[in-house]
């Protein structure tokens, strides 16, 4: 990591640091280690709160000896400057990490520089916010280790902070792509964003309408349309060429039209834009510090998947994921074999809600989508198809139901099996046509593949690749055990670079991207929740 400190350096100084005045008294370790180990797990100083439990290690290490008084208390005031230069560019909020000028004793304010720089480095490696499902995250045992010792006996002797924290934050080409978008829309922030497009009738090719200039003014702001494109009221070639570009990166059907979802598109603010870059931003430092080599990941806003080897994308399809009501949750698992053929047993929530009140209406349901109950009438074959049954007695179904293999069975004719106590998995579908739909978001949580068979052929052990298809002819259920267990990443990014730049955007699906924009601003978490947040590591 590398920056170049700006003119304002002494202001940030002045901020971050006060101008630190020498101490009037010198504090033995005796007295440091005192105040580090009679305190609880935080010590208020101030309005500030300091959290003591990962930095006992880092004092302990120094003999209980302050870290930034006498000479260092000026690499103090420099690094606490180049925070408030740094932490924008990573999407994180510098007012977290300042440590106001006079506040405390000298052990006190050496406690809080340490702690504001131990709090940087985390944020920076793993990120503030715990990585749960409800925020986007797969999960804090998928989060990496971060070692805050280390980073601040780096600190402490004497390397600048791009140095000491450059391997910390993520190392991933779409962070750092993500960072370069971050600073390109806080540019556009502060040059003012666009206006607001009003309402109105969709506008077609060819069409006259009075708004097309503010559209047109719209479009060259982010890059669709060039700089001398900004006159005309009719919707012409080149603009509609420019509004397929800007529907193809925001997940909208690339007609052309300025419809209802493409107007809404345009007139998402370039200050949300910019906070949907900078939540996403955290859920990369979330991530493991190195993907498998080998892996599928999918993400759910695009419901899109790839399957990655030594970093390259061998196969790629679209995907239908669960609705609003059935969110697909976020993980990182394992795919473990292939089922061709197989059979379902159907959730109890979907017989209940779905099965049952069809059975009412049509008691020969169960017959003719290949259904059976199971358990309940083994001696009575008319019954456990559900017929002779009255079915308006029950509000809840009572029994298991298996579908078996076929050409309507709702897992299609290849399953892939995934470890985890959510019953999600990956399948084929008869329902062919959600592919060619834009918005995707239909199923009961399982995730559906547009090209399972491929994806088949692509994970099978080699002497099954060319037998996979004939094996799905058979109609017989079969399972095939992968050579090793596959990793799988069922990931929440609503924002993204590709290689050249372009910046690809998609609707809060689940409403993730608002509840982690409102975590991240509350104030720090408590020493207990960050507990929890590393099982596996070293606060």
């Amino acid at each position: 990591m590398s920056f170049t400190r700006p003119l304002l350096f002494s202001l940030a100084l002045a901020i971050a640091g006060g101008g630190m005045s020498a101490p009037s008294w010198a504090a033995t370790p005796a007295e440091v280690q005192k105040h580090l180990e009679d305190s609880a797990g935080t010590a208020t100083i101030g309005n500030h709160t300091a959290t003591l439990t990962p930095l006992r290690a880092f004092y302990r290490e120094r003999g209980w000896k302050l870290a930034w008084n006498g000479d260092a208390r000026a690499t103090a005031e420099r690094l606490l400057a180049d925070i408030q230069v740094i932490a924008p560019a990573e999407g994180l909020n510098p007012d977290f990490y300042g440590v106001p000028a006079g506040l405390g004793d000298e052990i006190e304010h050496d406690i809080l520089v340490s702690d504001a720089l131990w709090r940087f480095a985390r944020d920076l490696a793993i990120g503030r916010v715990s990585p749960t499902r409800t925020v986007g995250g797969m999960g804090p045992e998928s989060r990496p280790v971060f070692d805050g010792t280390r980073a601040l006996r780096d600190l402490a002797a004497g390397k600048d902070l791009g140095t000491a924290l450059g391997n910390l934050q993520p190392s991933y080409a779409g962070y750092h792509r993500l960072k370069r978008a971050l600073a390109r829309y806080r540019d556009l922030v502060q040059a003012g964003g666009w206006s607001v497009i009003p309402e109105g009738p969709s506008i077609r090719l060819g069409m006259e309408d009075e708004r097309v200039p503010a559209i047109r003014k719209r479009l060259i702001v982010t890059g669709e349309l060039p700089a001398d494109q900004d006159q005309g009221t009719q919707l012409d070639q080149t603009v509609v060429a420019a509004i397929r570009s800007f529907q193809h990166r925001h997940g909208i059907e690339a007609d052309g039209t300025v419809g209802k979802a493409t107007l809404a598109a345009l007139n998402v603010s370039a200050e949300s834009r910019l906070r949907q870059i900078m939540v996403n931003m955290e859920r990369w430092r979330w991530m493991p510090r190195r993907l498998d080599p080998t892996h599928i990941a999918v993400n759910l806003p695009a419901a899109h998947l790839e399957l990655v080897r030594n970093g390259e994308i061998t196969l790629a399809m679209r995907v239908v994921v669960g609705d609003v009501r059935h969110q697909t949750p976020t993980m990182q698992t394992t795919m473990t074999s292939v089922v061709l053929n197989p059979t379902w047993t159907v959730p109890p929530s979907i017989a209940t809600r779905e099965i049952l009140p069809k059975l009412r209406k049509e008691p020969n349901y169960l017959v003719n989508n290949n259904m059976q109950i199971l358990d309940a009438f083994p001696e009575d074959p008319v019954k456990s198809q559900g017929l002779g049954i009255d079915w308006g007695k029950y509000s809840k179904f009572p029994w298991r139901i298996r579908q078996a293999p076929g050409a309507d069975n709702a897992l299609g004719q290849v399953k892939f099996n995934l470890s985890n106590n959510d019953d999600i998995y990956l399948h084929d579908t008869p329902k062919r046509q959600y592919f060619g739909r834009i918005f995707r978001a239909l199923s009961h949580g399982c995730v559906r593949l547009e090209r399972p068979v491929a994806l088949a052929q692509a994970l099978v052990p080699a002497d099954y690749v060319s037998k996979v298809e004939g094996l799905i002819a058979d109609s017989d259920t079969k399972t095939l055990r992968l050579e090793r267990p596959l990793t799988v990443y069922l990931m929440y990014m609503t924002a993204w670079a590709e290689e050249d730049g372009t910046i690809q955007f998609r609707d809060d699906l689940y409403g993730h991207d608002g509840r982690l924009e409102a975590a991240l601003k509350r104030e720090r978490p408590s020493t207990a929740q960050m507990a929890q947040d590393h099982p596996r590591g070293t606060l």
